[in-house]
């Protein structure tokens, strides 16, 4: 069977664009640098030497060595892999022995049929999800050992999600592997309790170097797949790492319509999926669940997560900055990622390093955060630390000390003093702009006055595109500004619309950034934001005569100006940072399925 289109929601996976100013971190004394460009969709990367990366690419199945910033003309690895939606080469991290030799742990999903996104081409059945360890030599990854081989859903497109894929080496030498709910499982390992064994699906599995259960007193049953669970209850997650002074480990979990997490995860984790996401008493899946009603596996326990957003952002990858090459004043604190927006946030700990505590370092309404639950979106700027990045994919701190960000656009930047910046620069654009915080950009300059301005307010129902409804006459253009701190869209139609998007569709309009439409036939168009369907909008377009007419959905025809907004892609070249299926919203965080 040939499958001839993606089965998703029009406007899924929606990321971020690059900001056109570059992107920028709050602090004066700190700038960005671009090492490379060009890289094809990267998800992951993982440091082997000083100025030396592994960079994995989704859809292409290649690891790029990009060294000194130069991209290598020839990868250190290509497999075949299955690409649609969130499938593909997902996750890498690296360990260095005392004999000299170098393992890369990759998780991927392997095509079944020996090409490259044969799933959604072709319609052939994945081979599996797989984690295999190679060894690096010569600028090359070889000797090829399966560590796991999990459950892949078949070709069928609409299953093809929440796959996972963060590759951790933790300071026990163990190999950690975050892995979703793939594809909408129902086992134990989702607290169904009258569902089937667990599979390996729906959490954080641990195995050795050498791909043996660790410990001989497993944390959840003895039998596999369970004796290999770190943690569980795990919709799906794209971020994991160690606390650099407690050897705690933390991750990020992806909500459906909202509720995206940062969760401290001790042995033994259950972080509520499908029956909890965020915190217990919210409710928010809407189905009165409590931690009683959770599947008890050995010594499993649930606990809260320990920062929430309540609408979706797409977070994405965790990294703690053990280092001071920053400043001191960001030693071991926590960055995170997102994909909706391609916001960097900064987070703190308090001083036993088991709870998130926004302290007096942060500029804003802290106040609001006492919670640790951003509620609303003008409180998400207290904690967003760098803007502009496009959709962030990974996180790394280099052997330099300094932080390095990954973006899905193929882009790879790396934060650090200003007084650090040599004049030699070889990267391909050297020095990103270094200004504080972005400011209000003016609205696109090319529309020489013939438009009427719009500003997207943030999420308050029909009142969150100011003015609305908007009336304008043919041939004018709308340009929206979106002056809130999160990303929005102006997509036609509405939620679960078989035609949303269709007529229209911004893509991501980042904070401070605007997108602009000129409307060539007269009618009536609703329009909403795919990350938050509640936000509504209308334009009514009058005839050149000043009077309207209704016309058919197949005679409007509006027109993209040029605009700063975000891109679509297909389905068969989605990120692994995306978490949406269905109607809803991640674009990356907020499905529905």
């Amino acid at each position: 069977m040939v499958l001839s289109s993606i089965d998703v929601s029009f406007g899924a996976y929606s990321r971020a664009p690059p900001s056109p100013l570059g992107p920028t971190v709050n602090d004066d004394n700190l700038t960005v640098e671009k090492v490379t460009e060009g890289l094809e969709f990267p998800t992951s990367m993982a440091f082997i030497g000083n100025n030396d990366i592994l960079v994995t690419e989704k859809n292409t199945g290649r690891v790029m060595e990009v060294k000194n910033g130069q991209i290598q003309s020839t990868p250190a690895l290509d497999v075949q892999v299955a690409s649609a939606v969130e499938r593909g080469l997902l996750g890498i991290d690296v360990s260095k022995h005392p004999d000299g030799k170098t393992y890369a742990f990759i998780y991927y999903t392997q095509s079944g049929g020996g090409e490259d996104g044969d799933d959604f081409k072709l319609g052939v059945e994945p081979a599996g999800n797989m984690l295999y360890r190679y060894e690096f030599v010569n600028g090359k990854l070889i000797n090829p050992s399966p560590l796991l081989d999990l459950p892949a859903n078949p070709g069928i497109t609409n299953r093809s999600d929440h796959i996972g894929g963060k590759v951790a080496i933790g300071p026990d030498n163990n190999v950690y592997l975050g892995v979703g709910e793939v594809g909408g499982h129902r086992t134990l390992a989702q607290n169904n309790v009258n569902g089937s064994n667990a599979d390996g699906t729906s959490g954080i599995l641990m195995v050795t170097q050498n791909s043996q259960v660790v410990s001989d007193d497993p944390i959840f049953g003895e039998s596999l797949p369970l004796s290999i669970y770190y943690a569980m209850g795990i919709r799906n997650s794209f971020g994991m790492d160690f606390d650099p002074l407690t050897g705690n480990l933390w991750d990020t979990e992806n909500g459906p319509i909202g509720a995206d997490e940062i969760n401290l995860v001790e042995p033994g984790f259950n972080s509520g999926w499908a029956l909890i996401q965020g915190d217990e008493s919210d409710n928010i899946l809407d189905n009165g669940a409590s931690e009683n009603d959770l599947v008890e596996l050995g010594d499993g326990q649930y606990s809260d997560p320990e920062f929430v957003w309540e609408f979706p952002i797409g977070v994405t990858d965790l990294k703690f900055l053990n280092s001071g090459k920053l400043g001191d004043e960001y030693a071991n604190n926590m960055f995170v990622g997102d994909i909706n927006n391609g916001l960097l946030y900064r987070f703190t700990l308090n001083e036993d390093r088991d709870e998130i505590f926004i302290n007096g370092t942060y500029v804003g309404n802290v106040e609001a955060l006492e919670d640790n639950e951003v509620d609303e979106t003008p409180e998400n700027a207290v904690i967003t630390f760098g803007q502009g990045f496009g959709g962030i994919t990974d996180l790394q701190v280099g052997p330099d000390g300094y932080l390095y960000v990954l973006s899905h656009k193929g882009e790879l930047f790396r934060i650090l003093p200003t007084s650090d910046v040599k004049t030699d620069i070889s990267q391909p654009n050297g020095v990103m702009n270094s200004s504080s915080t972005i400011q209000n950009v003016s609205i696109n300059s090319n529309l020489n006055g013939n438009y009427t301005p719009a500003v997207i307010v943030g999420i308050d129902g029909d009142e969150s595109y100011s003015p609305n409804p908007i009336e304008i006459s043919v041939g004018q253009t709308v340009s929206w500004f979106n002056g809130d701190a999160i990303s929005h869209t102006v997509t036609s139609g509405e939620e679960d619309d078989p035609d949303e998007g269709v007529l229209f569709d911004s893509g991501a309009i980042i904070p401070y950034e605007d997108y602009s439409l000129t409307f060539s036939e007269p009618g009536e168009f609703d329009y909403y934001c795919i990350y938050h369907p509640t936000m509504v909008g209308e334009i009514i377009v009058n005839s050149s005569d000043g009077t309207f007419n209704a016309a058919g959905p197949e005679s409007l025809a509006p027109q993209n100006d040029e605009s700063s907004a975000g891109d679509e892609s297909s389905a068969g070249d989605e990120s692994s940072a995306g978490d949406e299926s269905s109607a809803g919203d991640e674009s990356s965080a907020g499905d529905e399925s």
